[in-house]
């Protein structure tokens, strides 16, 4: 995997069905910057907000409402810029964590 952030925009339902998406843990995010340190990469599907992303040492992308961001392991700046409500999923889990 790359060591950079992949956006796909505005993913198909049956993208989101391929990857199931729907049985992903959800997680809100208020306004404002903080750091996050992955252990593996995460994938990130956004029901709502936008995100500035950015990898240590890397270019900002940014991300809303309908897109997936696949974010691979290290640091990362978030710079939620409208409050942000996704499903998400790291390689870090077990498979069996997201089955419906």
């Amino acid at each position: 995997m790359s060591d950079a952030i992949i956006v796909e925009r505005g993913i198909t339902p049956a993208r989101r069905a391929e990857l199931g998406v729907d049985g992903w843990p959800l997680w809100k995010d208020g306004q404002g910057s903080r750091t996050l340190t992955l252990d593996a990469t995460e994938k990130n599907y956004f029901l709502a907000g936008e995100v500035v992303l950015t990898m240590e040492g890397g270019e900002p992308v940014t991300a809303g409402k309908g897109d997936l961001a696949i974010i691979p392991a290290g640091a990362c700046r978030w710079e939620v810029k409208a409050d942000v409500r996704r499903h998400y999923r790291s390689d870090a889990l077990s498979p069996a964590c997201c089955i419906t």
